[in-house]
């Protein structure tokens, strides 16, 4: 057997066991680039306040939850950032029930659990194929093969003759079955620094631990350090208030909080997540890490201040998201999320002409 030949069986084969998986991922991908907006048409009640005036102590929004769920716990909050937007408190873990508040008056504007709603169904498709954390290893397993078919896609579509131009083309009064080869080449080789570039950073989401060990040895970057653990307790003074914890977060970093994780464990820390302005991670990647039970600051994590490899793992998100660059870079993620789909659907065809053609005459 030849090389090309063997890239041959390789690309075919890889595709032939992925092709749905990559196609599926794709799709909802592209749908989820714009969750955001789509969640705000569909879920305006929750997700917007008429109240105005004094919003209440962020105590009494996770307190209100606390009386309507008692037998759940509290996870993670986020705090609006306009005006008008609501509170979402995340009960039990980060994809379970979710529950809106009202940021002026407390109340309880609804809840859902994340698999209930058509967006919250795709993330978790996404992300996991409804299966937890099997199907998230799944996933991760699907990027690794697509830079697999990318890399011998490019082998196969590497024109012998040298005329890299004719790559590019489509013949489009050709033969459906030209049609189909050079709509199959074609999408491959536009989208393949695209598609390698969200297979990468979504393997590495799901292989998390491995994927930084890597970016710190490729970057020459020290470890990050651990996230803290509480020191002894010196009881007597009574411990502060959430909202009391969140001012001494904004006196150590002054700047406006997206997310607060609330902690699970007694010798957890309370963790305030905040943003820059200009930063392109939707949710910032500065972390304030602080003792419950007094208040003081355990840890920093400044994102302009992090490690070589820390900076570079931060961008992996935004780059998989499409948010590098705002509106237009989502456009361009959301079309490459439909090429797992072409690519398929084309490889398919050519695949199925072969066998027609391989079969023996009845």
């Amino acid at each position: 057997m030849t090389a090309r030949r063997l890239v041959v069986k390789l690309h075919l084969y890889t595709g032939l066991f992925v092709g749905l998986l990559l196609a599926v991922t794709g799709l909802s991908g592209s749908v989820l680039v714009f969750r955001e907006e789509l969640e705000a048409l569909a879920h305006q009640h929750l997700l917007v306040s008429d109240g105005s005036g004094e919003r209440v102590a962020v105590a009494d929004v996770v307190a209100a939850v606390q009386r309507a769920y008692p037998a759940d716990k509290p996870f993670a909050i986020r705090v609006p950032r306009a005006p008008q937007e609501t509170y979402l408190v995340k009960l039990n873990n980060a994809h379970d029930r979710f529950v809106y508040v009202d940021p002026y008056d407390g109340s309880i504007l609804g809840t859902h659990r994340q698999r209930e709603t058509v967006l919250g169904w795709l993330a978790l498709l996404h992300t996991e194929l409804l299966a937890g954390e099997a199907g998230e290893t799944v996933v991760g397993v699907g990027g690794l093969l697509l830079l697999g078919l990318g890399a011998t896609g490019v082998v196969l579509w590497w024109p012998r003759n040298g005329k890299l131009s004719q790559g590019f083309k489509m013949q489009w009064s050709a033969h459906w079955k030209r049609l189909n080869f050079d709509l199959h080449r074609a999408t491959g080789i536009y989208a393949v620094l695209f598609l390698s570039i969200t297979a990468a950073t979504g393997a590495a989401f799901v292989f998390n631990a491995s994927a930084i060990d890597l970016v710190d040895a490729l970057t020459a970057s020290a470890p990050r350090p651990p996230a803290p653990r509480l020191p002894p307790d010196r009881p007597g003074a009574p411990a502060p208030t959430l909202d009391a914890l969140l001012q001494a977060a904004d006196r150590a970093l002054p700047l406006p909080t997206t997310w607060v994780s609330l902690p699970q464990t007694a010798s957890a820390p309370l963790v305030v997540r905040k943003k820059r302005p200009d930063e392109p991670h939707p949710n910032g990647r500065n972390f304030v890490f602080l003792d419950p039970r007094s208040g003081a600051v355990l840890q920093l994590e400044r994102d302009l201040l992090a490690p070589r490899g820390t900076r570079v793992f931060n961008t992996l998100y935004p780059l998989h998201v499409g948010a590098i660059a705002g509106t237009p870079t989502r456009i361009l993620q959301a079309a490459v999320g439909l090429a797992p789909l072409v690519l398929m659907v084309t490889g398919l065809a050519m695949w199925a002409n072969r066998r027609r053609r391989k079969r023996p005459p009845r």
